[in-house]
């Protein structure tokens, strides 16, 4: 049973969880106006539960609060469905090891709107969607100093996974070792998503996106570090499907897929770079196209003050364009004051390889090998060798 009102507040206080009566929140004593949440986990169950819309509740400092079973259906802890925020305090929210069943963590409803502050989200285990948060369309999810560690969905987002018309803000917050059966490992992005000062590593998905996955929607990424995400499908740093998508001074380091197709980036969508670095990525399939960057279909890529550098295809078979591979007879790609070097592939060109001619402004492509642009069946303006 839900109790998402106050309502629930009597039934609740007297909840057990692990064996333990509920102690009840106690106003004051946090961080201003705040609710204080003893470390006891049905103390936080109770408050999420019953707190009232505009609340705070603050965590009791570097307290565990350990989940052995779902409030209700997948979710672990009561649905948000107003506005709340939750002061961390380092705290840890964790789901506790397979006997407690599968769940995810945090469901942000389409009304909710949760900040959550100075605080790890760690275990969640989804059937569905959203291993550690789910956001529905119309919810708005705000992570500040926020982790979301060891978190696994068995369909997408395996991290947090943003549903369509659902916003996101995440600053200063790390996504680790977070993992998606299907598509986006750390973040699954159907919505709009802002983030500042946020680090995705070591994640993993098996189809699309280790880091993240981008369906649909707008997305913009302020000094974010994509690193030593992997995939066994495409793009294994961020797949982007529709919608637009840009990184401002950011860096997509070190990925790597297993099979054909962006080892760091692959885009079919409107994708620019400002002060970016695409750097380190290796697609390690035998036909394998674009170590930094696959670009298809219609994707319009644009690199602005940016640079693609040191990233490989190196398959043992075909494999082409160790720094972009443009695939793509209705989109384009824009170089402005931007650099592709020192890429390597197996098969010439080991810099660029396009069907199309690339609009460029004061850029180069050197270094790369086994050539820069040779063997590709349109060689790049000012391209040479």
């Amino acid at each position: 049973m839900r109790f998402t009102t106050l309502s629930g507040v009597a039934a609740l206080a007297m909840i057990v969880v692990n064996g333990v009566s509920a102690a009840p929140a106690v106003a004051g004593g946090g961080s201003g106006n705040g609710i204080s949440v003893p470390c006891d986990t049905a103390a936080l169950i109770n408050a999420i539960a019953t707190a009232p819309a505009g609340s705070t509740l603050v965590l009791a400092r570097h307290c565990t609060y350990h989940l052995t079973t779902a409030f209700s259906g997948d979710d672990g802890l009561p649905p948000i469905d107003r506005q709340l925020t939750i002061e961390g305090r380092d705290a840890t929210i964790v789901r506790d090891g397979v006997a407690a069943g599968a769940f995810r963590i945090f469901h942000v409803t389409s009304t909710g709107d949760l900040r959550l502050d100075d605080i790890t989200i760690r275990g969640g285990n989804e059937p569905l969607d959203g291993g550690g948060i789910l956001v529905d369309g119309g919810g708005m999810l705000k992570l500040h100093d926020a982790t979301l560690d060891n978190n696994h969905a068995d369909q997408r987002g395996g991290g947090v996974a943003v549903e369509s018309g659902a916003t996101a803000y995440i600053t200063r917050s790390r996504f680790t070792f977070n993992n998606a059966g299907n598509t986006g490992g750390g973040l699954q992005s159907n919505g709009t998503v802002t983030t500042d000062g946020v680090e995705f590593f070591r994640n993993f998905a098996v189809n699309h996106g280790g880091a993240i996955d981008h369906d649909t929607g707008d997305a913009v990424y302020r000094n974010t570090t994509l690193k030593n995400n992997v995939i066994a499908g495409d793009g294994a740093g961020i797949d982007i499907d529709s919608g637009t998508v840009q990184f401002i001074n950011s860096k997509i380091l070190d990925n790597t897929t297993t099979e054909d197709q962006g080892g760091g980036i692959w885009n079919q969508a409107s994708l620019t770079l400002i002060k970016t670095e695409v750097s380190g990525n290796v697609v390690g399939g035998s036909d394998g196209k674009g170590g930094g960057i696959y670009n298809t279909v219609a994707g319009t890529l644009v690199l602005r003050d940016s640079k693609v550098d040191r990233n490989s295809a190196n398959g043992s078979g075909t494999s082409q364009g160790g720094g972009i591979y443009n695939n793509n007879t209705s989109g384009s790609v824009t170089l402005d004051r931007s650099e592709v070097n020192n890429n390597a592939s197996t098969v010439a060109p080991g810099g660029v390889w396009t069907d199309t001619q690339f609009v460029v402004n004061r850029s180069e492509i050197r270094r790369n090998i086994p050539t820069n642009c040779d063997g590709s069946p349109v060689i790049v303006t000012g391209c040479v060798g």
